[in-house]
């Protein structure tokens, strides 16, 4: 993270640097005229000068001249605008999809790693799901073959029941193809509109490449957390050792949204943020320094004074709103944004940009939409569309967001939401005119006829195909109608998939 920041730091205003050369003059100026020498070297002969010249105790003191430069320079560098970073727009997801590869291999049950190195691998694995909220994830098994067990879901409960039930014995080929497993997870992620990441928890690479993996990957970031001691971890791309605290999963999860944060960037062409505001910090905390004795009380008095007496239709502002005293609106409503305090924030915004992202983080999708439409650009008309959608107005959706593509034609969020916003209209209609076509039932009415199929021997044979079991709905309808465990479940979906004419990509077996 420390390095992709410094990589990525620049300033976005560099010309204000120019202003630190007359700071700099100045303050030479004002040091010279300061030296003791010069001030008397036109009235005393500089033979005598030396003999004649008390010199002051030279305690250290904080002199006003360098604390004025220091202060100005600081805030130079700040108007300058230092960057590391990119800012997202507001609507775009911020979770990072996530594919993680489990390596269910004969040599994952050492036990070198405590309790074994399965084990460990699934606790890091629920660690981080944990860790990662409602964030779309998703999970492989590979050994000799590589088998999807879930796909992305957004709810890690559905993951843990076939996660805990992985073990060698479930696999159908010995041997380890984390090739195999990358190219499977690729796939997964191919209809996501940003790249994501896969995580391959194994012990060994084996003789996989740098160059085979990442081929397999595709677009997406692949990194490794190794579940083995370092001596025995043979890995071609960036690896995370595991660890006994949650140091491990952190660093995974700053990667997996550093990668995911870029990809967007890259895409939507997300603006670098100004980080200058940091600097005012340390430039309060100099300034402090002028405030002393006789200096901080006129100061307090004239802010007191400089306040308007409020009328008798109002009422007296509250001690905990000081705040308005030295923060403007906008200021105000971004802390309490950062917070989390969206509904705050969403009164206390006067720019309506804001104001409508506040309301909109707040699910006040109405508000949300009376802000948008007062901002006349081509994010407030993607934005009034996002609300409009919130707010089941779809056809409105529609129109505003053709309306942002015939400015910006590459824009992918617009065509992500565009598309699912008529597909929601699609389904609307169609269900309205089903239901306007069909008659209304009269519960409770007997059947006309009831006739028995005598010839039929028994049910309709359906064929089990290895799609039909990696989705959640089906894994759940399966585990609902048959009486078995996950481990059968998952052996027997990765038998079919194994002995299937097409089997998943790259299924072999690598020793």
């Amino acid at each position: 993270m420390l390095e992709q920041a410094v990589a990525h730091f620049h300033l976005l205003r560099p010309w204000w640097l120019l202003a630190l050369v007359p700071v700099a003059l100045i303050l030479l100026a004002l040091l010279r005229r300061e030296q003791d020498d010069l001030k008397w070297t036109a009235a005393i002969a500089p033979r005598l000068l030396k003999y004649m010249t008390v010199m002051p105790d030279r305690r250290w003191h904080v002199r006003p001249v360098w604390l004025v430069a220091l202060v100005l320079s600081l805030a130079i560098l700040a108007l300058s605008g230092p960057t590391w970073r990119r800012e997202l727009p507001p609507f775009v997801e911020d979770k990072a999809p996530l594919m993680i590869a489990l390596d269910v291999s004969g040599s994952m049950g050492e036990t070198d790693i405590a309790p074994s190195r399965l084990e460990r691998g699934k606790q890091k694995i629920r660690d981080l799901l944990a860790a990662r909220g409602r964030a779309r994830s998703g999970l492989i098994a590979f050994a000799g073959t590589a088998h999807l067990v879930m796909p992305l879901t957004d709810d890690p409960r559905v993951i843990e029941p076939f996660l805990a039930a992985l073990s060698p014995g479930l696999m159908p080929v010995p041997g380890k193809v984390p090739v195999a497993a990358v190219e499977l997870a690729a796939q997964a992620l191919a209809g996501d509109t940003f790249a994501g990441t896969i995580l391959i928890v194994s012990d060994d690479l084996g003789k996989a490449t740098a160059a085979d993996i990442n081929r397999a990957a595709g677009r997406n970031d692949v990194l490794m957390l190794a579940v083995a001691p370092p001596d025995k971890v043979h890995s071609p791309i960036g690896t995370i050792e595991v660890s006994v605290d949650s140091s491990d999963i952190q660093a995974l999860e700053r990667r997996v949204d550093s990668h995911f944060e870029n990809a967007q960037a890259e895409q939507i062409g997300a603006r670098w943020r100004d980080e200058g505001f940091w600097l005012l910090l340390p430039i309060a905390a100099l300034s402090a320094l002028w405030f002393r004795r006789g200096v901080t009380v006129p100061w307090i008095l004239l802010l007191l004074l400089l306040q308007p007496v409020p009328g008798h239709a109002q009422t007296a502002q509250p001690l905990s709103d000081l705040t308005s005293l030295f923060l403007t609106p906008d200021q105000r409503g971004q802390i309490a944004f950062d917070r989390g305090d969206y509904h705050r924030a969403a009164t206390l915004f006067s720019d309506p940009m804001r104001r409508g992202i506040a309301a909109y983080r707040a699910y006040d999708f109405i508000a949300a939409a009376e802000a948008f439409r007062k901002v006349d650009t081509v994010e407030g008309r993607f934005a009034l569309g996002n609300a409009e959608a919130q707010n089941h107005a779809y056809e409105k959706a529609i129109k505003l967001y053709q309306e942002v593509l015939a400015q910006q034609p590459d824009n992918a969020a617009a065509k992500t939401n565009l598309a699912i916003v008529t597909a929601a209209y699609e389904a609307a209609e169609a269900k309205r005119r089903q239901q306007e076509q069909s008659e209304p039932e009269q519960p409770g009415l007997p059947p006309d006829e009831t006739k028995v199929d005598k010839q039929q021997k028994g049910g309709q044979r359906m064929q089990v195909t290895p799609e039909s079991l990696t989705t959640p709905g089906a894994a759940a309808a399966w585990m609902r109608a048959v009486e078995t465990t996950p481990a059968d479940f998952l052996k027997l979906k990765f038998a079919i998939q194994a002995n299937s004419d097409q089997p998943p990509a790259g299924t072999g077996a690598q020793k």
